[in-house]
């Protein structure tokens, strides 16, 4: 067996030898973790430079996933980017491939990088071999255009995005249509196998691209042979229709979410617009010209389009060994196919550079319109490998015939040494290779602090901090988003920081200087922290700037350690979100000195906290938040103790019987909260309770509804959807969040009325609401939230999130029928083995 396939195991122990060689003697990973250092709040610890920063997608929104994966938290749905998208058990997520999949569950996370690049390369190796023996171009032929397909420098950039997790299975798809015209058997079993594993691969052009050419190969097949094999393509036919039952519930979600996104509409003509200069014809034969990122030269090119000024993107090396053989190929007539791989090659090709008929046609192709056909460049390897395996055989037959076998051999063992050497140098000196301990993304202070605060709330941070979609990493709800918003979320946030989203990215992010923080909606998507560089000073002038005076100040008094000062502060105008206590710490006694500030409203401490000198150096002041304890006309008693700190404090003349303590009125809801080594928090005095009674109900349209930024959210619900009557509300109405999970909450409510549930958790096709065990039909309110109409009593509701909710009976009859199939198939083979005597 090994003998009959030497070349193959060669050129894939070749490959495997010099891509692996840091893993295999010096104890290293594939992984590019080091990503996370180049972005607060990770900066601060100890680090080294990131050694290849352009892979950043795959540790930051990819990786993040894989650990969503691992603990099983969030499979229906997701809460820890943009208020909630569907989990990881939509293929949406891309990480049901079994590219993915197995190496999760089954290994460390530290080594899950190197297993999907091993199984990636191997598999796709291994598949590639047997479509070319099934084309017939011989054993050696066939391993040399294997490792040009599999270890193709188009794929090996993108070994660790979800693009692979289909073009990994393109020879497979070959296999199945070259099998059906050879006339041989295929098992309906493998069949389902490679359609589950296709459809739930999660990139869809690269799903179009692999299903367009087999489909066309199977034409030219039908028109060169003036027949269809009936009986395979049945089979087929079936098993497609199972593998398709059985993916469902993944492939549903991941349709639904695409709708409500709005990307296609963004990328319908994008196809038409994005092709390579022909000065990229010189990457074919100098893949490097431009630089690499890796070896910290990259400069790109003028030439290229912004979209497509980067190492991934602009990658078209197929190997220099595969150039000669793909031209030897025109003289093998026994590969009976290479005319069309030909044409393959040359449309493909046209496509990419933007010849105008050809790209003109395939850009309005469905699967091809929503992306640039320069991405094409990912169909390139399969008329490359089945023409260097003509090309390689044609060669290895010549020189059989003028040098012997012996030289023959060792000219094929050269080439397919050489072709897997040259590309997997190439692969090796992109790809960062860590020690496992420097694949650890660490918890810092700020992420530590954040775990330990009550749930739910939600935060956003400003510019590059905790990077988006990172916050999956540690179990945080992030506003913000990485590859995953509806079109309506963004015109949410665009109302609140019009730079949120630049039209065409899709990573949503917030720029400070830009950002409303009195805009209601900040606080009805539940924001409780905002999240700051301690280097950056924006949020803290933006607060100075909205602070007035309470009081009028009349000097300056010292609090000695020790004292108490208390006045009554009255909440006669509006907005006052916050008092601001300016202080000057003079000196410190004790082990730990503080500023014991409390609120006392009706003779009990609503609010109570000890400010650190460390606390109150950093603004000069100390912020007390009055939302949610005192409204307009409300009065409190402001208590500040000083426990071993000698503070110097402003004063204003007082009431009777009060003390001279002067204040602010802080009229925006963003206060200072504290400063850990890593980064500033802020609080948000408007954040709005998850779930809610709503004490006023409007109706209006969605454009409406962001046109009016005078709403208080945290009051009134605009109802949004269609055809739905205004409900009861009841002011009097009380709600107790019971438990919180990713995917299910429990609610207690009690009122004496029917009123009306509002909720900051999406109407999406994931949720069901059910009151006492019985299910209800939430409505839209504030363009894209839940709420549901309570009955007066004291009633348990519950909030719970599926994927593809009436789809998993299909999956379920489509798992039967992949089992009793294989069961027969299994048996089928067994009665048919030859009994010995």
């Amino acid at each position: 067996m090994i003998r009959k396939h030497r070349i193959a195991l060669i050129a894939a122990a070749a490959y495997n030898f010099v891509f692996f060689f840091p893993t295999l003697f010096m104890g290293r990973v594939v992984s590019p973790n080091d990503v996370f250092f180049n972005y607060e709040p990770w900066s601060f610890v100890p680090h080294l430079p990131a050694q290849n920063s352009l892979l950043n997608d795959p540790p930051t929104a990819y990786f993040t996933l894989m650990s969503l994966l691992k603990s099983g938290g969030a499979f229906h749905w997701n809460p820890y980017v943009a208020c909630g998208i569907p989990g990881v058990g939509s293929s949406a997520a891309a990480v049901l491939s079994p590219f993915v999949l197995i190496p999760v569950l089954l290994l460390p996370l530290t080594w899950v990088y190197t297993a999907i690049v091993f199984l990636k390369l191997n598999l796709s190796f291994w598949l590639a071999y047997m479509w070319l023996r099934e084309e017939r171009l011989g054993k050696r032929g066939a391993a040399i255009g294997a490792i040009v397909f599999a270890g193709a420098g188009v794929y090996a950039v993108r070994w660790l995005w979800q693009a692979t997790n289909a073009t990994a299975l393109y020879p497979a798809l070959l296999w199945v249509v070259r099998r059906a015209f050879n006339g041989r058997r295929l098992s309906i079993a493998l069949l389902i196998l490679l359609g589950v594993s296709y459809a739930v691969a999660g990139f869809p052009s690269t799903m179009s691209y692999g299903a367009a050419v087999a489909l066309a190969y199977a034409l030219f097949l039908a028109i060169r042979e003036r027949r269809l094999p009936l009986a395979p393509i049945a089979r087929a036919a079936v098993a497609v229709a199972i593998a398709l039952l059985i993916s469902a519930p993944a492939i549903v979600p991941l349709v639904q979410f695409v709708r409500r996104s709005g990307y296609l509409d963004l990328r319908a003509d994008m196809s038409l617009h994005t092709f390579f200069p022909r000065s990229s014809f010189f990457s074919f034969v100098a893949p490097q010209r431009l630089g690499n990122p890796a070896l910290k030269n990259w400069h790109g090119s003028p030439d290229l389009p912004p979209v497509l000024d980067n190492f991934v993107e602009s990658t078209v090396y197929l190997g220099i060994a595969a150039l000669p053989l793909i031209l030897l190929a025109a003289a093998n007539r026994r590969a009976r196919s290479r005319w069309f791989w030909f044409g393959a090659l040359v449309v493909t090709g046209a496509a990419m550079f933007g010849f105008p008929p050809v790209a003109a046609v395939l850009g309005r192709l469905p699967g091809f319109k929503y992306s640039p056909l320069e991405r094409l460049s990912m169909v390139l390897p399969l008329p490359a490998a089945y023409l260097a395996a003509a090309g390689s055989s044609w060669l290895i037959a010549f020189v059989r015939r003028h040098g012997g076998a012996v030289v023959a051999w060792c000219m094929a063992g050269a080439i397919a040494i050489a072709a897997a050497g040259d590309l997997a140098v190439f692969a090796g000196t992109f790809y960062p290779y860590l020690e496992p301990q420097q694949t650890v993304v660490p918890e810092t202070p700020t992420i530590a602090f954040l775990h330990a605060q009550p749930k739910p709330f939600r935060i956003a941070a400003f510019f590059d901090y905790l990077w988006p979609n990172s916050a999956e990493l540690f179990g945080i709800e992030d506003v913000r988003s990485h590859f995953g918003s509806e079109a309506k979320y963004r015109q949410l946030l665009e109302r609140i920081d019009p730079t949120a989203w630049s039209g065409r990215s899709t990573v949503l992010q917030f720029d400070s200087r830009k950002f409303d923080f009195s805009d209601p909606l900040a606080g009805m998507l539940g924001i409780r922290y905002y999240l700051e560089h301690r280097t950056i000073d924006i949020v803290r002038w933006t607060i100075f700037k909205s602070t007035l005076p309470g009081v009028k100040e009349s000097g300056a008094f010292i609090l000695q350690p020790g004292h108490v000062v208390q006045r009554t502060v009255h909440v006669d105008a509006e907005p006052f979100y916050a008092i601001e206590l300016p202080v000057a710490v003079e000196a410190t006694a004790g082990e730990t000195p503080a500023l014991d500030v409390q609120l006392i409203r009706f003779g009990s401490v609503v609010y109570d906290r000890a400010f650190t000198p460390d606390d109150i150096a950093v603004m000069g002041k100390v912020y007390i938040p009055l939302r949610p304890y005192a409204r307009l006309g409300d009065s409190v008693t402001l208590r500040v103790r000083s426990i071993g700190i000698r503070a110097n404090m402003l004063q204003s003349t007082p009431a009777a019987g009060e003390d001279p303590l002067f204040y602010g009125r802080v009229t925006t809801p963003v206060i200072f909260d504290r400063e850990l080594p890593d980064g500033r928090l802020f609080l948000n005095t408007a954040e709005v309770p998850r779930f809610r009674a709503a004490r006023r109900v409007a109706m209006m349209s969605d454009r409406e509804f962001l046109s009016r930024r005078d709403i208080d959210l945290a009051d009134e619900a605009v109802i949004t959807g269609k055809g739905v009557a205004l409900p009861p509300v009841n002011a009097y109405a009380f709600v107790y969040l019971k438990s919180y999970g990713p995917e299910e909450q429990r609610l207690e409510t009690d009122s004496a009325a029917p009123f009306f549930l509002a909720s900051s958790e999406k109407l999406t096709p994931e949720l069901a609401v059910a009151i006492d065990g019985r299910s209800v039909l939430p409505v839209e309110i504030n363009s894209m939230f839940a709420g549901v109409t309570v009955p007066r009593g004291t009633h348990s509701v519950v909030f719970s999130r599926r994927i593809a909710r009436g789809w998993w009976w299909p999956a379920g009859v489509g798992l039967l029928f992949f089992v009793l199939i294989m069961t027969g198939e299994i048996a089928g083979a067994i009665l048919k083995r030859p009994r010995s005597s």
